[in-house]
């Protein structure tokens, strides 16, 4: 018997060589072979994709009978027997196994070393810096590579009996090595976690065929689990009601028309027991929590209640003199509800400054730093947003410096995870800290920033409720003003010089369900075409326009959704080939059922604490280098410039991004461009809501737009449907007092 890494011993063995393939399925990898071995010739049967004609193997399985075709070898995994030939040599090291090594290298390799080649990279792989273009650490490269080979085989060949493709393969050993296999078999549910882009019917499947039983409480416990995970990430939910977690988890386990289906009650059991683990979920009454959002909500309500016991008094003769002398400054008078503003932001702990576009929230934050500079001398500012374009035109508007909140936060990356600088051991030194586009910042980070604010800051909340809530779990904004806890300010005023806009104007009669306004010279048009394809071409010719004036960095074409001819997927393929097409000097890297190219837009799709890299970050891809081009990559790597950082991303990370010269209006929150493209089509008819046509369209600085059907158009306004997330910070704030 011999025992494989990952694998249990098994009883039979055969070693031969493959005489011919008799069947292979191209989707599954299933392959039947013809076996030369001492025995005579035998028939081999299992996964075995990487079987090739003429390859020597160690078979590891066992001896069945087949009714129609008698005896034959059942393989669950292999090891190659290297070749002693020199052509074997280089087809086994060109066969895509080994990273930086093409066909050319490993000609080049075989010709300098012969028959010893493998040999020489097993024991002295110093040697192969004698071949040229060979430095020590692409030699280096070549030998940890093939010695890993064989786990990696191993992986791979149990893998794709499941379906399960050869860039996720490699995914799941990077993630877990040589242990890989062992950890599959142990708990397959645990890839939907810790393997980005794994769902679970991918893991069930594993499970199942690992021998799992329908009902058994494990499934169905990781079933609910990630029914929870999803209800967060996907629909920014903090919490799930017990009878829609069963409701969706027994649509998850179920199959229509298979017998002795999953019950509601066996659902429920295996909610119990998770929840006596408290470490993976937290039943609170009727609703089920993931512990990290319990506590961040918790959190939150226990921070503001904090902050909120820090109010001030301030002389109201020297108030008033700070406020006149700041309207000095700015060259203006504050409105009233600008004045109550910056009155509250002097004399409470916490404050929440709302209103859409021209309603002069920028005025206020700059009148407040004036006022509070004049009667604190010394004053230490901090101004942060969720994003770097937000930050910056937060900067631009104040002439103080802005951050975003991770880098305020001093956010490094540590063995266990992610971690801030500043946090509740070690407070922010400021004495006011405005924060911009609140409404952009998830339960989560909210946590991590209130926990760093020190009671004896002043904290100013800036942002827009009536814009979609944020891409993380909760509505904390909205939240926080529904509580009535915390002293807020509406601003409803649109001021005179912002009626000139016409972008400012639409914005609020969108907001208001009323119709468009429209001049023919103005900042905002709408195109009426109502064919999807029509729609389109208007779009891409109107880019081309756009972005020779504005540049493509300040040019953005939004759309509500990813599928159909008008969705974001369509129009970044189409908007790739207009606005950055193949060139002289441009490199090209297929992915799945595109490419990237040299000086494509791009966008990140999920946060990467690794990289320092958020979800909906923007860059350029800055250059694309080959693992047989350079011998200082692991794998085929993409650099993506984000704002001057240069981030690389191999290709097994490649789905973390997307291009993003089209967005979904979710993705675009919290930044600003000199030019917005909305696409109207009634094929995105159930996502045409009021709020999400308000935030693309104040997404635009200087320029605004609509192209498509006029039907969908008003469809957009008329729909004043906010789809509610469940959160229960604003029933925890109720219950909380400043006395307390």
């Amino acid at each position: 018997m011999k025992e494989t890494a990952g694998l249990p011993a098994r009883e039979a063995t055969l070693t031969g060589e493959v005489k011919s393939i008799i069947f292979r399925n191209a989707a599954s990898g299933y392959t039947v072979a013809a076996l030369k071995c001492k025995e005579g010739e035998a028939r081999v049967t299992g996964y075995l994709a990487t079987v090739r004609e003429g390859g020597r193997y160690v078979f590891y399985g066992d001896w069945v009978h087949h009714p129609k075709y008698g005896q034959q070898f059942a393989a669950d995994s292999l090891e190659e027997i290297v070749p002693a030939e020199e052509e074997g040599i280089i087809g086994y090291l060109a066969s895509g196994l080994i990273p930086g090594v093409g066909e050319r290298l490993a000609r080049r390799l075989v010709e300098h070393f012969g028959t010893d080649t493998l040999k020489v990279i097993s024991e002295e792989p110093s040697r192969l810096t004698e071949v040229p273009g060979v430095g020590k650490k692409l030699a280096n490269k070549i030998a940890r590579s093939v010695n890993e080979h064989k786990d990696v085989e191993r992986l791979m060949v149990f893998l794709r009996r499941h379906h399960v493709s050869t860039n996720l393969a490699l995914k799941i050993h990077r993630r877990y090595g040589r242990e890989a296999i062992a950890r599959l078999k142990d708990n397959p549910y645990v890839l939907t976690e810790d393997i980005f882009g794994v769902g679970f019917l991918t893991a069930d499947r594993l499970a199942r065929e690992l021998g799992l039983r329908r009902h058994a409480p494990e499934r169905l416990a990781a079933a609910a689990l990630y029914v929870l995970r999803q209800a967060a990430s996907r629909s920014g939910h903090c919490f799930l009601p017990e009878a829609e977690l069963v409701s969706e988890t027994l649509k998850l386990v179920n199959v229509p028309g298979e017998e002795e289906p999953v019950d509601e009650e066996e659902v429920k059991a295996s909610l119990a027991m998770l929840a006596q683990r408290s470490t993976e979920v937290v039943k609170e009454g009727d609703r089920y929590w993931l512990p990290y959002l319990y506590q961040a909500e918790r959190g939150v309500a226990r921070e503001l209640r904090r902050l909120l016991k820090a109010s001030r008094q301030v002389p109201e003769d020297r108030l008033q003199a700070a406020i006149r002398k700041a309207e000095g400054a700015l060259g203006l008078s504050f409105a009233p509800a600008q004045e109550l503003a910056i009155r509250q932001g002097v004399l409470q702990g916490v404050t929440v400054l709302t209103g859409g576009p021209g309603t002069g929230k920028s005025t206020i934050v700059s009148g407040l730093i004036h006022v509070l500079k004049e009667l604190e001398p010394g004053l230490r500012i901090l101004l942060a947003a969720p994003t770097g374009r937000a930050a910056q035109r937060l900067a631009d508007l104040t002439g103080c410096e802005a951050s975003t909140i991770h880098r305020l936060l001093g956010y490094t990356l540590a063995e266990g995870g992610p971690v801030f600088t500043y946090n509740r051991e070690n407070q922010l030194k400021a004495d006011l800290l405005i924060v911009d586009e609140f409404s952009m910042v998830d339960v989560l980070l909210a946590y991590q920033l209130l926990q760093a604010v020190p009671t004896a800051c002043r904290l100013v909340l800036v942002g827009d409720k009536d814009q979609l809530p944020s891409v993380g779990s909760g509505s904390v904004l909205r939240d926080i003003i529904a509580s009535e806890l915390v002293p807020t300010v509406r601003l409803t005023q649109v001021f005179r010089q912002a009626e000139q806009s016409l972008i400012t104007v639409n914005a609020h009669r969108i907001n208001q369900g009323q119709s468009l306004v429209l001049k023919p010279v103005a900042d905002f048009y709408f195109l009426r075409s109502e064919d999807p394809e029509e729609t389109v071409q208007n779009v891409l010719d109107l880019a081309v326009r756009m972005v020779a004036t504005f540049g493509l960095d300040n040019v953005q074409v939004l759309a509500p959704m990813h599928k159909y001819t008008t969705g974001v997927q369509n129009l970044n393929h189409l908007l790739q080939e207009r606005l950055n097409p193949p060139g002289p000097g441009k490199k090209e890297y297929p992915f799945r059922d595109g490419l990237f190219r040299t000086g494509d837009k791009v966008m990140a799709v999920r946060n990467n604490y690794d990289k320092g890299v958020f979800n909906g970050n923007q860059g350029r891809v800055a250059d694309i280098i080959l693992v047989n081009e350079d011998e200082d990559v692991e794998e085929d790597t993409l650099l993506i410039d984000f704002d001057g950082q240069l981030v690389p991303y191999g290709r097994s990370e490649l789905d973390e991004l997307t291009l993003a010269y089209a967005a979904t209006v979710h993705k675009a929150q919290g930044s600003e461009f000199s030019c917005c493209i909305f696409v109207l089509s009634t094929q995105h008819w159930y996502m045409l809501q009021r709020n999400l046509l308000y935030t693309g369209v104040t997404r635009g600085k200087e320029l605004v737009l609509l192209v498509g059907s006029r039907r969908a158009l008003a469809r957009a306004i008329a729909n004043n449907t906010v789809e509610e997330r469940y959160t229960a910070l604003a029933e925890r704030l109720r219950g909380l007092t400043v006395a307390q």
